[in-house]
């Protein structure tokens, strides 16, 4: 996992961040990640949830329900740059 603090712009165009939190065990999988302030991952313009889902290596059956900003989406939705992400683990057993 990567955080940039870099320029915003890329060899395909421009770029955007977004600040992830994981919740359920998603956030054992990233060494230094801080509960409090989550992920910065920089995406290129256009990329969707499900392509941060990929990015952070996170199959359809690790997470569970994701939300931008307070709104539960799909993963064809369109990250928005300084959106906040969140991503839910799914919950297993009886």
């Amino acid at each position: 996992m990567r955080i940039w603090t870099g320029p915003l712009t890329s060899r395909r165009g421009t770029v955007i961040r977004v600040n992830v939190k994981l919740y359920g065990t998603l956030p054992q999988r990233f060494r230094d990640y801080d509960m409090h302030k989550g992920l910065v991952v920089e995406l290129d313009e256009g990329a969707r949830i499900v392509d941060l889902k990929e990015h952070l290596h996170i199959t359809p059956a690790d997470g569970g329900v994701v939300a931008m900003d307070g709104r539960v989406v799909r993963g064809d939705e369109v990250l928005k740059n300084g959106a906040c992400v969140q991503i839910l683990q799914q919950v297993h057993g009886g």
